[in-house]
């Protein structure tokens, strides 16, 4: 019975690695994703400074004139609405 006990918690362990392990993949091809969108969406992010402070700007064709304080904000934006793929 013990050698049954040990082989069970060995493959439970086998089990848990092999789950460890896809959703480290997962995760992985997640944020790499992101990357690229983010990477393509800064491509239509510019910059401005007004009264001394920089204010990133997006101005597409059919997209609204938009201001934001960072260019994450921006690059989410485009990403979350399909603006960039």
């Amino acid at each position: 019975m013990n050698s049954t006990a040990l082989s069970d918690t060995a493959r439970f362990e086998q089990l848990i690695e092999r789950r460890t392990a896809r959703r480290w993949a997962a995760e992985d091809r997640h944020l790499g994703r992101l990357d690229r969108l983010e990477a393509k969406a800064d491509r239509h992010i510019g910059e401005l400074c007004r009264e001394g402070r920089t204010v990133f700007y997006i101005s597409l064709p059919g997209v609204k004139y938009r201001e934001a304080n960072t260019r994450a904000e921006l690059a989410q934006f485009l990403i979350r609405y399909g603006y960039v793929r």
